[in-house]
C-alpha cells in the first residue's frame, strides 16, 4: 500500500513538473532574440552588425 501511494505521488510531481510549458523567454530560442535586442538596444551596435538569431 505504501509503495502504491508512493509511486502516485512520484508520478503526480513528475507529471506536474512536465505540464506546465515554460515562458518564452526561459527557451533557447528566447534567449537568443533576447541576447540580440539587447545588444541592439544597449551594446552601441547596429542591426547591420549582429547576426539575426
Amino acid at each position: 500500500m505504501k509503495k502504491m501511494i508512493a509511486m502516485l505521488v512520484v508520478i503526480a510531481v513528475v507529471i506536474g513538473a512536465c505540464g506546465s510549458s515554460k515562458p518564452y523567454y526561459k527557451t533557447k530560442k528566447g534567449k537568443k532574440k533576447q541576447k540580440y535586442y539587447n545588444d541592439i538596444q544597449f551594446g552601441g551596435k547596429s542591426a547591420s552588425q549582429m547576426k539575426r538569431p
